[in-house]
């Protein structure tokens, strides 16, 4: 079977393509920025762990 890339046709309509875009987008930024929180949580708690051990 050739591995070759075929495009599809979108179920959205232009309008729909553009708000399922900036929703990606917005959740993508959510992501990061929860991500980053966590991490700011974490790396204290590790440090008081590893100081422990």
């Amino acid at each position: 079977m050739p591995k070759e890339l075929f495009e599809v046709a979108s179920p959205f309509e232009e309008p729909e393509l553009d708000m399922v875009e900036a929703l990606d987008a917005e959740l993508d930024a959510e992501s990061v920025e929860i991500n980053a929180r966590r991490a700011q949580a974490e790396h204290p708690e590790n440090l008081r762990l590893a100081r422990a051990i």
